[in-house]
C-alpha cells in the first residue's frame, strides 16, 4: 500500500522562511545589479518563497500533515 501526504511546514518554520526570504530579497537588491538576468531569476525565487511560506504560515489549514491518498501499489 502506498501513503502519499501533502505536508506543509510548521507555523514558526513558515514565518521563519519568510523572513529568510525577506533578507534575501533585501541582501540582492543592495549587493548585486539589477541589470544581470540571474538576479532576476533569484528574485523571482526569493518572493516566491515568501508567498509559500506566508500562505503556510497564516491559511487555514497551513501547518498540517495529511494523508492525500491511500491507494494499493501497481505491480508495474
Amino acid at each position: 500500500m502506498v501513503l502519499v501526504y501533502r505536508i506543509k511546514p510548521s507555523k514558526p518554520a513558515a514565518v521563519f522562511g519568510a523572513v529568510v526570504g525577506v533578507a534575501v530579497i533585501i541582501f540582492v537588491l543592495v549587493r548585486f545589479p539589477l541589470r544581470e538576468p540571474f538576479i532576476w531569476l533569484w528574485l523571482a525565487v526569493a518572493v516566491g518563497l515568501v508567498g509559500f511560506s506566508l500562505w503556510a504560515a497564516f491559511a487555514k489549514r497551513g501547518a498540517e500533515k495529511v494523508v492525500v491518498e491511500d491507494r494499493p501499489q501497481s505491480d508495474s
